[in-house]
Order: C-alpha cells, then structure tokens, then sequence
C-alpha cells in the first residue's frame, strides 16, 4: 500500500503563507487510519536539511499557524517482512519530518515573538493495538510525543500545540488502493463497508469535519488548548477492528 507524501501549511496574515516541509500529496483529511486513510500515491519529499528553509518562506513574513500532515504508509504490512530500511524511511517521512519542521517552525514563530498555533496531525493507529504497518503506527505515536514536548516547551511563548488523530476518512484513497484488497473490482468496497461496520458510528468521517476540527484547535481565541489529541475517527478510537 502507498501513502500520501506530507504535506504542510503554514498560514500568515489574510489566510496567505508558505508550503513547505516535506510536499505534495493530499490535503489533511486524507491522512487517516492506515488503510482506512493515508492519501494516494505520489507526492515529493524533501530532505529534512531544507525543512526549515522552505517552512519560513512567506510572503507576509511570517507564519501564525502550522498545520502538517504526514501520512506516508509503508509497502510491507506483516512486521515480519518489514525491512529495517523501510521501517527507518517511515520514521524518518512521518516522525523525524514532523519533528524538524515543527522547531524551525517555532524557532521563526519566537524570533518574532509571534503567539501562534501549531497543529499535527497523528492517526488512530497511534492507540489502537495493530498486527499490520508497524513503522505507520509507531510513527503516528511520535507525532503525540513531538506535541506534547513542544506543547510544554512552548506554551510559554504563548504557542499552542495540538494534535488531530484522524479515523477513516471519506476520500477516494479507498478506491485507489482496490488493488490490496483483491483482484475484484468492488473489493476495496467491501472493504470500506467492512472497516465502516467496525466504527461506532457506522461511517467514516468527512474530509469537513477533520477541517472543521483543524480550524478549532487552530483559532487565535482557543489558544488556552495546548498538548491536545483530538480523536476525529468515529469512535474508532476505542479499539474496534483491532
């Protein structure tokens, strides 16, 4: 299975900012649950050398909010054939990428003294126990620890750091993954409907809702919500399907 490469969005003044960080790949909503999300292929990665340098490139100067999503799914899901080489590219995209862009993101928030908000985004893989995708899972509980370490370091720059851990999310990634599934055409349809039937709500959330969670925790008035993991995932964060 493929993931989406990260994508980040720093937001300044008038809702303009810089994209930088690892690149490309879908929006937020699409980095969910492993094979319940994750994004389709494609996408680039930067080394994490020009993470920094890309993050603070922005018109207005500065950057008031930090949103970055990285979903990138390992190719090998048995943890018995997983390489070390892959489990390492995993960490390095999901967690080590997060982590990087995070602090020039906050060492450019101080230097202006800028009171902003800094959002991740984790996955519900990160608490529920898997038997599949390791490196995805043991990324996505790196991204929390990153938040909670520089939600405690930076609250005192007034700096709220936050975390959203989406469930499956209702995008066309299923679709694109058919072929993991089965060699049938509505194979990846059953599968949905059958990780849908495993939700305490019966469905996956909509990419409106991640966004509607992302533009709370983010709210200048809101600031005073630091070191938070905000479950966007039908309940799926109470351990169904595992």
């Amino acid at each position: 299975m493929q993931g989406s490469a990260p994508r980040s969005a720093a937001r300044g003044p008038g809702a303009r900012g810089a994209r930088g960080g690892p690149a490309g790949g879908t929006a937020p909503a699409d980095q969910a649950d492993g094979p319940g999300g994750g994004g389709g292929p494609g996408g680039a990665v930067v080394g994490a050398e020009d993470v920094g340098r890309l993050a603070v490139q922005d018109d207005c100067g500065r950057i008031d909010v930090l949103v970055h999503a990285a979903g990138v799914l390992g190719e090998t899901p048995d943890p018995m054939s997983t390489s070390t080489e892959e489990f390492d590219r995993i960490m390095r995209i999901n967690a080590t990428g997060t982590f990087t862009i995070v602090r020039e993101t906050a060492r450019a928030m101080n230097d202006l003294q800028i009171a902003g908000s800094v959002l991740l985004f984790s996955s519900v893989a990160a608490k529920e126990a898997r038997r599949t995708h390791p490196d995805y899972n043991a990324s996505k509980i790196a991204v929390l620890r990153v938040m909670w370490s520089m939600a405690q370091i930076l609250g005192q720059s007034g700096i709220s750091v936050n975390a959203i851990t989406p469930g499956p999310v209702n995008t066309n990634m299923w679709a694109q993954l058919a072929s993991a599934f089965g060699a049938e055409v509505d194979s990846a349809a059953r599968a949905r409907a059958q990780r849908a039937a495993q939700l305490p709500i019966g469905r996956f959330a909509e990419p409106s809702e991640v966004a509607r969670a992302a533009l709370f925790l983010t709210d200048p008035a809101k600031r005073c919500i630091t070191g938070v993991s905000l479950d966007v995932a039908g309940g799926a964060h109470l351990g169904m399907g595992t």
